[in-house]
């Protein structure tokens, strides 16, 4: 009652709904819980015991609609190779990458998706040129840097969303967790990117759900969960514009470690196995080795597209 009565009456600021907060909260306290959970448990235990609940979610999921439609044509390891060895895009890369480096020193350290596949997202998407780009999973802004600045060499006129849970631009946000100066906000006004890009905390299906409208390109890189990853594939294929692409991170073919350091994180694979079995049009292209390391001295990557078989 004490508390009450010291409540000033003027009126609160805008903020959050509370429940937001809360569950925003849980989220922290579960990655926190999870964090503890890998320093007790042997590496290959608790990757098996996360498999095996994935599996069992996966299977009794509700069998979604795919509409396989929008997606572009299968194009085969020729084309990427073409897009990953043109000396121009190499040429946009590089004065990208001096930008970039200018406002966040060097990348390597920032966190998220690795050096090499950044490099990737830029060249994809410089060569593929999209007009609207979406990006489920924002995290601390490691690739929507690299998207905005794509988008703004390649497409006058484009812009992205990308979609957290998390209010990741917030005080507490993934950022500050990683040690990074600024948010990711912060970050794309520095480096001139601020006004293509809108930030959305949201979970993906509520996101997709109420998109009302079409993107071009969909990086598909939040809760990799096979059920979330069924579920977003299904939504996402309904938001994708005529000759769309969708692009996965964490794909492991086969369920097998891509890196030495032998982690697996499975839901992607088996949600898309799922998938291509119920839709023998839709194909998965996984893009293999680069032409450069991505990370612990190889070149794989776990970027892996969403195709329509021709």
């Amino acid at each position: 009652m004490a508390l009450l009565l010291q409540t000033p009456l003027a009126p609160a600021p805008a903020k959050r709904p509370e429940r937001y907060c809360l569950f925003t909260k849980t989220l922290y306290k579960i990655k926190a819980v999870k964090a503890i959970l890998k320093k007790i448990l042997p590496r290959p235990l608790l990757q098996q015991a996360v498999i095996l609940r994935d599996r069992v979610r996966l299977g009794t999921t509700p069998t979604q609609i795919f509409q396989e439609n929008p997606l572009k044509p299968a194009f085969g390891t020729e084309a990427l190779e073409a897009i990953f060895s043109d000396p121009e895009l190499e040429r946009s890369w590089t004065a990208a990458l001096k930008k970039i480096t200018g406002v966040y020193g060097q990348t390597s350290a920032m966190g998220g998706v690795n050096p090499g596949d950044r490099r990737a997202l830029y060249y994809l998407v410089h060569a593929l040129k999209p007009q609207r780009l979406l990006e489920i999973g924002t995290h601390i802004g490691a690739s929507t840097v690299f998207l905005a600045e794509a988008l703004k060499n390649a497409s006058p006129g484009s812009v992205m969303s990308t979609v957290d849970i998390l209010n990741v631009n917030g005080p507490q946000g993934p950022w500050k967790g990683l040690g990074l100066k600024m948010p990711p906000r912060e970050s794309l006004e520095k480096l001139g990117l601020s006004d293509r890009v809108s930030f959305h905390a949201s979970s993906s299906s509520d996101f997709l759900k109420n998109a009302g409208e079409k993107f071009n390109f969909i990086f598909l890189d939040g809760d990799h969960s096979s059920r979330t990853v069924y579920e977003e594939v299904s939504l996402a294929l309904r938001v994708l514009g005529e000759n769309g692409v969708i692009l996965l991170h964490d794909y492991y073919p086969g369920g097998k470690p891509l890196f030495r350091d032998g982690n697996i994180i499975a839901g992607p694979f088996m949600a898309l196995d799922r998938i291509m079995h119920e839709n023998r049009t839709i194909k998965v292209l996984p893009l293999g080795n680069l032409p450069w390391e991505t990370k612990q001295g190889l070149h794989a990557t776990s970027l892996a597209l969403l195709t329509r078989a021709a």
